[in-house]
């Protein structure tokens, strides 16, 4: 385990610094699918051909270039290559196309470029076809991938070595999966202290091989990558990313990986009654991006035979917490970890006291992986950093006697039932303790008496059956009576943000409906 000083010291290198590292070893392999691999010699050659390239037709350390994040090895290139120029890499969802995304954001932004391959195809894993468009979405050129018989390093390391780990490098857009979209602007430092903290943690190394199963446009995806980047090692990006796919990709790669949604990975497991086979080759499952409880957890590691690490960060702060790979079970399954040994954490009080371990309060952090801001929202980013220079999270939770933090819910995300503020988190987690119940999703109806009252959906485990009375019954005891909800609906599938985390706006108009149903 590397020294607090070790770590910060590894923090001062860029994304090319570490790229330039791996790929003293040319044979190395870093990024590979179906049909190809790359070494990480040659992610370094191409990245830099295309950054002088890019560099060539204007582009700047500064810039503002939004980029179609198809989930592909083409993507990762654009990516690196503009951390090599410095421009700020606008990472925009892939089904869309990058001014339609980026206007229904509603955030004031204006790319000086576009870097997208949305005329050939919607393809969110699509490739090729990529053209470099100016800020009035004029077409420049198109770009491709190809290094000239004569490249050298010299043009990529002048350009590289004007830019510093803490200059503007990505824009992530939040989710808006409780509410409106947030622009979040990252440094290069932020995504790479994360990943020399996490990396330690989880003993990643050159024997791994990760699967790239998130999206580009989100935090996870990309941290993810750098994560990989800093560690060494290899990440299968493949095209098809259903579980029944990377269930059987396991075997045949020999992965040992897997960073996903909580969402997803249940998903794979109920795969696995299907007589699928991970054939051992999987180390750990990294669970972020959704809330997910203990007996999740465990379920998880018993079906998958692999080591589950939950983990808490957010697009505003990159890694918050996590337990170590070599945790007990019982510590690892039970929270989202102790704070990173980079961060410091704090559990506070309306009032902004902290408050003793077992209280529930305000989580909020402090350290490397802090976003510089929010783009163009001055008032917003002072909103979520204090004084202090803590981001407030918004999320609600606890440490327990061994420092594991526990999230109990989120700060707005109470539902004010006649003058009572009741916990959408504490409910789902109730719900979550029923047998038969897979997944939960608690939201605030309107109510003429009550004003709101809980509405839930439930998700019931394969081969389950159960009515909505049902799991009313089985509630009971577990919550009070004001906190029971006042409708439950068994569905499918929940609404998802491109995330895959759950879209409780548009939840929250589903079960409106069903709930004026029901009263009709």
């Amino acid at each position: 385990m590397k020294s607090i000083d070790e770590k910060r010291k590894l923090c001062g290198y860029g994304l090319y610094d570490f790229l330039k590292k791996e790929a003293a070893n040319p044979s190395k392999r870093f990024l590979f699918t179906e049909t190809r691999s790359y070494t990480f010699q040659q992610v370094a050659d191409i990245s830099e051909s295309l950054a002088e390239r890019l560099h060539a037709f204007g582009m700047r350390k500064g810039h503002m270039v939004a980029v179609r994040a198809t989930r592909s090895v083409d993507t990762l290139l654009i990516f690196f290559a503009l951390g090599i120029i410095g421009a700020v890499a606008v990472m925009t969802d892939a089904h869309f196309g990058v001014r339609e995304f980026i206007r229904d954001t509603g955030v004031d932004i204006s790319p000086d470029y576009y870097i997208t391959n949305e005329n050939a195809a919607m393809d969110i894993c699509g490739t090729g076809n990529w053209v470099l468009k100016a800020g009035n979405f004029g077409t420049i050129c198109p770009l491709t991938f190809d290094v000239p018989r004569d490249h050298t390093d010299s043009a990529a390391k002048r350009m590289s070595s004007e830019v510093s780990v803490t200059d503007p490098a990505i824009v992530i857009f939040t989710s808006g999966s409780t509410g409106t979209s947030k622009a979040v602007l990252l440094c290069q430092r932020n995504v790479i202290a994360n990943s020399v903290d996490g990396g330690d943690l989880f003993e990643e190394g050159p024997a791994d091989t990760n699967v790239l199963i998130l999206p580009l446009h989100h935090i996870f995806g990309i941290a993810l990558t750098v994560c990989a980047l800093v560690s060494g090692h290899d990440v299968f990006v493949p095209a098809n990313s259903e579980p029944e796919f990377i269930l059987r990709a396991v075997a045949k790669y020999r992965l040992t990986i897997i960073y996903g949604v909580p969402t997803y990975i249940l998903s794979m497991c109920e795969m696995c009654g299907d007589g699928f086979t991970t054939d051992n080759s999987l180390r750990f499952v990294l669970l972020a991006g959704g809330p997910s409880t203990q007996r999740q957890a465990e379920y998880i590691e018993r079906t998958l035979g692999a080591r589950v690490i939950p983990v808490y960060g957010m697009s505003e702060y990159v890694g918050i917490s996590t337990c170590a790979y070599s945790e007990p079970g019982s510590r690892r399954c039970s929270g989202v970890g102790t704070f990173y040994p980079m961060n410091e954490g704090f559990i506070l009080d309306d009032e902004g006291n902290e408050v003793p371990p077992g209280s529930e309060g305000e989580i909020c952090v402090r350290g490397w992986d802090l976003m510089l801001g929010y783009y163009g929202n001055e008032e917003e980013t002072r909103k979520a950093i204090d004084g202090c220079g803590r981001l407030h999270t918004g999320d609600l939770g606890y440490t327990d006697k061994y420092g594991i933090l526990h999230i109990t819910g989120r700060k707005k995300d109470i539902i004010i039932r006649g003058g009572e503020n009741l916990s959408a988190g504490k409910i789902e987690k109730a719900l979550l303790s029923v047998d038969c119940v897979s997944q939960a999703a608690v939201v605030a109806g309107k109510d003429e008496r009550f004003g709101e009252v809980p509405l839930a959906a439930v998700i019931l485990k394969k081969g389950a059956s159960a009515a909505a009375d049902d799991i009313a019954k089985a509630l009971s005891g577990r919550i009070t009576p004001i906190e029971m909800p006042e409708h439950i609906a068994i569905v499918t599938e929940f609404p998802l943000t491109s995330t895959g985390k759950i879209n409780k706006p548009e939840l929250s108009r589903m079960l409106a409906v069903v709930s004026a149903r029901q009263q009709s």
